[in-house]
């Protein structure tokens, strides 16, 4: 990945945690695993490679991102599952990261799995849904230290430089898959446990799940339309798409809220 995709994603990274924590604080965490499961930071890496390596590169890294999302949702659930049996944030993280590897090692096993990442991509997340635990009801979260959003930020900044660094000579499928490696997921997770308990970490896990939907969107959209549209139109039709069907998934979060 190029300077500009680095530098941009040090711009985005503060931006996109603080709304996460913010919105979880205001709405619930549920509401703030949900804005984490929006492209917010691959969507527009994504339209940096189209532009610096081409549309054809841009098309087969879409296929690595769907293929990575079925590992996303692997580390939320592995992640909810340990904070449920009652793990510190360490060995939940430990869990999450294992999942993730195996689930992600499968993938990139099987032949021929890149034409049909699109069905891979939505049957993984419809199972990391049913596997994922439901929170318990929740307590009244305690007050936050003042280092909690600095400290969320700063540890998903350098997680994301790193990563972004350690993936710079992947090819297009390997490229889009490590746009889905969890980042800011994987900081928020541990904050929440350890300031707010297992059931809140469980609530954002499940959120980000959740919200993977709109993240589908956004990429099967991009497949069909890079190559045979405009790219500022292809991107701008599956950005549409995915803020559509965020803002469904929002809905119906709300709804919930209010209903219980």
């Amino acid at each position: 990945m190029s300077v500009t995709v680095l530098l941009f994603k040090l711009a985005t990274m503060p931006a996109v945690m603080t709304a996460a924590t913010l919105s979880a604080r205001r709405f619930g965490p549920a509401v703030g695993g949900l804005v984490l499961g929006l492209p917010v930071v691959s969507g527009p890496v994504s339209l940096f490679l189209a532009i610096e390596q081409g549309e054809a590169f841009a098309r087969a890294a879409a296929t690595g991102s769907l293929l990575g999302l079925v590992a996303l949702a692997a580390f939320c659930t592995g992640f909810a599952h340990a904070a449920r049996r009652g793990a510190r944030w360490p060995a939940a993280l430990l869990a999450g990261y294992g999942t993730h590897a195996a689930v992600a090692l499968l993938l990139t096993r099987l032949p021929g799995i890149e034409s049909i990442a699109a069905v891979v991509s939505c049957l993984g997340i419809g199972a990391g849904i049913l596997a994922c635990p439901r929170p318990r009801a929740l307590a009244r979260p305690p007050l936050p230290p003042r280092w909690d959003l600095p400290g969320r930020i700063v540890v998903a900044t350098a997680f994301m430089v790193a990563v972004t660094l350690a993936a710079e000579t992947a090819g297009p499928l390997l490229s889009g898959v490590a746009t889905t490696f969890p980042i800011m997921i994987a900081v928020a997770g541990p904050f929440v446990l350890r300031v707010e308990g297992p059931e809140a970490a469980i609530a954002v896990m499940r959120g980000c799940v959740q919200g993977l939907f709109s993240f589908v969107l956004f990429f099967l959209v991009l497949q069909w339309s890079l190559g045979h549209a405009p790219m500022a139109i292809a991107y701008l039709l599956a950005l549409l798409a995915s803020l559509a069907c965020g803002a469904v998934l929002l809905a119906l979060q709300r709804r919930r809220r209010t209903s219980t």
